[in-house]
């Protein structure tokens, strides 16, 4: 496979746009994880890529080839559905076979009694069961091949599910929201394993999800989907620190990011009445909004940029979490701090906090990134 390419892809379900000109080049070989809010398009996305929804505009192509018109069955695609799709009635082996089974045997060889004297088809189910124990060994089921999905547990219908997409060797797997139905501690075990057996294969793999910690610890890339379009693809650290646009900003990080407003006056950068620069030259917008992620904001008792009120503190061990209720307009920013620094920050606390701008994010009152603002700023600064 040399790659997929989404070129220009809308769907329209009546008068609704859930797509609107989505175009992506995946690379051979690469995780790509789609992550957007509920109702973004990302699902819909995954279903037109398998071939189980049809684009209203827009081509497919798999390996150079054009397969917008190709039903599923055609495309050496495998999906893993949120619900795993497994055959109550069918043990792990018999499910994991049954992709085998469709390509490799005819109907008449399937059937249960007649199947099993007709030409080949022993050789067939031999060979089928041998590569159903060896996608089992490297899920580490093979001990569960007997049982039903009735007798497994989540992580382990997962797997099973996995194991039936393995089976097919497709030139893509294509998973939606699998992790979903898991408990927190299962889904930080499943997302390794998802991880470690991508690296194993060197397969494509496209994943959907609202979880921005899968897509952060997994994927190669993150395509950030909102209102049916693609606003930023790129690797998951360029997400987190170089974001494009406000809302990818605000999407990925949690805790989310604080956002300040920012207004020029003359040729000062104020926060807040609070200069930030006062030897501003460049052509900027009179409005502007100051995005500082939890991290970049410290505790300080000289000079702060900004004072308020401890309004709510969590403590997780290695790292401590505060939001404090600033004294210029009431507004909440939160502190990412050190376990050292919990006496400072108790409930009530008055504090101050100051950043530095290098670590700021410009934004225009769009939300658009203002990168050659922040540029500017900190050459005034002396930073850069």
């Amino acid at each position: 496979m040399s790659g997929l390419q989404i070129e220009h892809i809308t769907k329209d379900f009546g008068t609704t746009s859930v797509l609107k000109g989505v175009t992506l080049d995946v690379k051979d070989s690469e995780f790509i994880s789609l992550v957007g809010p509920s109702g973004c398009g990302k699902s819909t996305l995954l279903r037109i890529i398998a071939g189980l929804e049809t684009p209203t505009s827009g081509k497919i192509l798999l390996g150079g080839k054009d397969v917008t018109q190709l039903r599923a069955a055609d495309r050496n695609l495998s999906m893993v559905f949120q619900s795993y799709a497994l055959y109550p009635h069918l043990t792990v082996a018999e499910n994991i076979a049954v992709p085998l089974q469709m390509r490799r045997m005819t109907s008449l060889q399937r059937l249960p009694v007649l199947g099993g004297i007709l030409r080949g088809a022993r050789t067939q189910k031999d060979n089928i069961a041998q590569t159903v124990r060896h996608a089992a060994e490297m899920l580490e089921i093979a001990a569960l091949l007997d049982r039903k999905p009735g007798q497994l547990s989540g992580g382990q219908r997962q797997r099973v599910a996995l194991g039936r997409a393995l089976v097919r060797d497709p030139a893509a797997f294509l998973l939606d929201e699998p992790l979903s139905n898991l408990d927190a501690k299962l889904r930080v075990q499943t997302r390794a394993e998802i991880a470690e057996l991508h690296r194993r294969l060197k397969a494509t793999f496209i994943y959907v999800t609202h979880d921005q910690v899968e897509a952060m610890t997994m994927s190669n890339r993150i395509a950030v989907m909102m209102g049916g379009e693609i606003l930023q693809c790129a690797a998951p650290d360029a997400i987190y620190e170089d974001p494009d646009d406000i809302r990818v900003a605000e999407f990925i990080g949690s805790p989310k990011i604080n956002i300040l407003p920012v207004e020029r006056n003359g040729t000062e950068l104020t926060v807040f009445d609070q200069v930030l620069t006062s030897r501003f030259s460049i052509d900027s917008p009179k409005f502007m909004q100051l995005g500082l992620r939890p991290e970049a904001l410290r505790l300080t008792q000289s000079a702060p940029r900004l004072t308020g009120r401890v309004v709510h503190f969590e403590n997780l061990g290695s790292e401590v979490f505060a939001q404090v209720a600033l004294d210029s307009d009431g507004s909440r920013v939160t502190l990412r701090a050190v376990p050292a620094q919990r006496q400072s920050l108790g409930l009530g606390a008055q504090v101050g906090l100051t950043y530095d701008l290098n670590v700021a994010m410009i934004f225009d009152t769009k939300g658009a990134r203002l990168r050659t603002i922040e540029l500017a700023a900190n050459r005034a600064l002396g930073v850069v």
